[in-house]
């Protein structure tokens, strides 16, 4: 019947040969302790966010986990692993679902995808900022840059509240100009989404020709007098993720009735000015980096905390300083007869 329809039939005691694994599995398969090591530092940051009150009220510990992270993060994400998010990803991905959109494409970068798969995730809980603020090898280097010129004092530059907020749109024209061109020539998009030095300082280790390294190495003084200059102003990959940052459905920074009236200690120490003056915070700029919850809980720092300790330290010392009464006769007799004198 097989010869009659054209097809061979096996011959007996000859072994069928196997399906061809899919080459996306062989490639997930020869990284696979890459990817262990990527899953256990997610793990990691979602144990930091859903234990965050407790961390943050210690604050040199919260401190010391923070910047050894943003040291992972730069070094073994972004450097070793290289595997640096884009905004060129996302126009990929909308591209592909005009065309012929197949998840084999996007499944042959296995760290890319998981950390696309845990970014679109924490959008629901924490808007941009579990990425932007955590998983970032670029932004990780301006944040550590940026320490290293406070230790040598390097003069921190103010920018006011309204000048900030009306920088902060430029990023968002960026990405919306990337967008649309993607949609006439992919290619073309992504040679403009050069505007993001990732290429550069973390793929590439700035071993590029000058012009770009040039750009990165003016992105990251600019990060020594402002901290995460090109994460607030110009990553079109931040306006992207900040878009459905209004869908999260949690609220995990807690904040006091004074906040913003009349106490401005976190806006003005907000790294990225994500706080507006009157207190609120806007998700669509905060990158989670919880120093405004540090400062909430901090009885040194927080006029509200300040209070509550002052009044714990007056209580105590108010307790101490009563009379120690004799006790009564009939007292010591009953403690005598106990046994307890």
């Amino acid at each position: 019947e097989a010869v009659s329809q054209g097809v061979s039939a096996p011959v007996p005691g000859e072994a069928l040969a196997p399906e061809e694994t899919p080459l996306w599995v062989t490639i997930w398969q020869s990284k696979v302790v890459d990817i262990a090591i990527l899953t256990v530092a997610i793990l990691i940051l979602t144990a930091i966010f859903f234990f965050q009150d407790w961390l943050v009220k210690r604050p040199v510990l919260y401190d010391r986990i923070r910047i050894g992270f943003l040291l992972f993060t730069l070094v073994w994400i972004g450097w070793i692993a290289q595997a640096q998010l884009s905004v060129v990803n996302v126009l990929t991905f909308f591209n592909s679902l005009r065309t012929d959109f197949r998840w084999e494409y996007f499944l042959m970068a296995p760290l890319i995808f998981i950390l696309w798969a845990a970014t679109a995730a924490s959008l629901l809980f924490w808007n941009r900022g579990a990425f932007c603020g955590w998983l970032c090898p670029f932004g990780a280097l301006q944040e550590l840059v940026n320490r290293v010129g406070r230790v040598l004092r390097v003069p921190q530059l103010k920018i006011p509240f309204g000048v900030h907020q009306r920088m902060t749109v430029i990023k968002y024209i960026i990405f919306l100009g990337l967008f649309g061109l993607s949609f006439s020539a992919l290619a073309a998009a992504e040679q403009a989404a050069e505007v993001e030095p990732f290429k550069t300082a973390i793929v590439l280790r700035f071993m590029r020709e000058w012009q770009f390294v040039a750009y990165a190495v003016l992105l990251l003084v600019a990060s020594l007098f402002v901290e995460r200059f090109f994460c607030r102003y110009l990553c079109p990959l931040g306006a992207a993720l900040a878009i459905p940052a209004r869908l999260r459905m949690f609220d995990w920074l807690r904040r006091y009735r004074e906040c913003g009236n009349p106490c401005q200690r976190c806006a003005n120490e907000c790294p990225v000015q994500a706080i507006h003056p009157e207190g609120h915070i806007n998700p669509n700029e905060c990158i989670q980096c919880l120093h405004c919850q540090m400062l909430y809980h901090h009885d040194r720092k927080c006029p509200v905390m300040i209070q509550k300790r002052l009044k714990r330290e007056k209580r105590a010392i108010g307790a101490s300083e009563k009379p120690v009464l004799p006790p009564r006769p009939a007292t010591v007799v009953r403690a005598v007869s106990k046994g307890a004198i």
